[in-house]
């Protein structure tokens, strides 16, 4: 089973081009397959979702991250 926070390769690269809100983080706004945006979406690395807003629990795949821009 793959982990459920790893975001795709081809987001991993767009996030390595974004700035980074604090040291190894990238804020924003996930855009799913379905068309719904999540805010104040936390990755780290360019590669692991740790946080969603104040919140630890993650309740989507990011399987489904299509898009992501700027917070």
């Amino acid at each position: 089973m793959a982990n459920q926070t790893i975001v795709s390769a081809q987001i991993q690269e767009k996030l390595q081009l974004m700035p980074e809100s604090a040291y190894g983080i990238n804020r924003v706004i996930a855009i799913l397959d379905d068309g719904t945006r999540i805010d104040d979406v936390q990755i780290a690395w360019a590669r692991e979702i740790v946080k969603v807003g104040k919140s630890t629990v993650i309740t989507f795949d990011a399987s489904r991250i299509v898009d992501v821009l700027l917070q």
